[in-house]
């Protein structure tokens, strides 16, 4: 049976209302599934392929979203996803969810750690520091891994 796990949404906030969403979603374990860094970039394998081609479906499975930004790294992944619908028809938990079981169902395997971390992107000066730390990820991971090996 799986534990009870404390809420880490916003009380009272409405995930489906329009808005920019940064999401983050580890692999189980902190498996590096996805493939490498070299040189600052993240290089995909097969896997990371095939998470790229889900993360990039979003948009056509929910017509009210549009993928913002995204970085598929070694062993978790970051996007910004904006739902834009007046009706709230999308929920943010739901185009999670659903990314996260295509994706291991046409995986074969299991890929992602229970839930996923979220926050909400209110300026736009949120929004650039958040893509800049998205763009940045590859090289403060390879820096880390360098760091680890001295």
């Amino acid at each position: 049976m799986l534990s009870k796990r404390k809420n880490i949404r916003l009380p009272y906030y409405d995930y489906s209302q329009n808005g920019m969403y940064f999401v983050t979603v580890c692999t189980k374990g902190k498996r590096h599934l996805f493939g490498k860094i070299y040189g600052s970039k993240m290089k995909l394998n097969l896997l990371g392929k095939l998470i790229q081609a889900q993360l990039s479906a979003i948009p056509s499975q929910y017509i009210d979203t549009r993928m913002i930004y995204s970085i598929i790294m070694p062993n978790h992944i970051h996007f910004i996803v904006s739902i834009e619908t007046g009706n709230h028809a999308v929920r943010l938990g739901r185009i999670v969810n659903k990314f996260k079981g295509l994706s291991t169902r046409k995986a074969g395997i299991p890929l992602w750690q229970r839930g996923y971390f979220e926050h909400v992107i209110r300026t736009e000066a949120e929004l650039l520091a958040i893509m800049k730390y998205i763009e940045n990820n590859p090289a403060r991971w390879e820096l880390r891994q360098r760091n680890f090996q001295i």
